[in-house]
C-alpha cells in the first residue's frame, strides 16, 4: 500500500504512534490502485494538446501529469490533467 502511494517502505516512516501501520493507508489504498490505472507510466512517451513528450510525474490526488518536451536547444516542462489527455 505504501508502495502505491509513493511514500517511504520504512516502517518508522508509515506507523502510527499505535506502531501499526498507519490505518490511512488501508482506507486510501483503492483510490490510489483506480487513479494508477489511468495514469501513463512515468517514463513514458504519450502525445499531449502540445505535441508529444515524456512523462515525468504523476499526481495522484489531482490527477494530473508532469510532460517534459525537448527540442534542439531546450527543454520545458507542462502539466496535464488527465483528462485532457484521454481527449486525444
Amino acid at each position: 500500500m505504501a508502495k502505491n502511494q509513493g511514500l517511504s517502505l520504512n516502517p518508522n516512516n508509515i506507523s502510527g504512534l499505535c506502531g501499526k501501520l498507519l490505518c490511512c493507508l488501508a482506507y486510501e489504498n483503492p483510490y490510489y490502485v483506480e487513479v494508477m490505472k489511468e495514469m501513463p507510466k512515468v517514463g513514458s512517451e504519450i502525445n499531449t494538446p502540445d505535441g508529444r513528450g515524456k512523462v515525468i510525474y504523476n499526481d495522484l490526488i489531482k490527477k494530473t501529469v508532469s510532460v517534459k518536451f525537448v527540442t534542439e536547444n531546450t527543454s520545458e516542462i507542462k502539466t496535464y490533467e488527465i483528462a485532457d489527455l484521454k481527449k486525444e
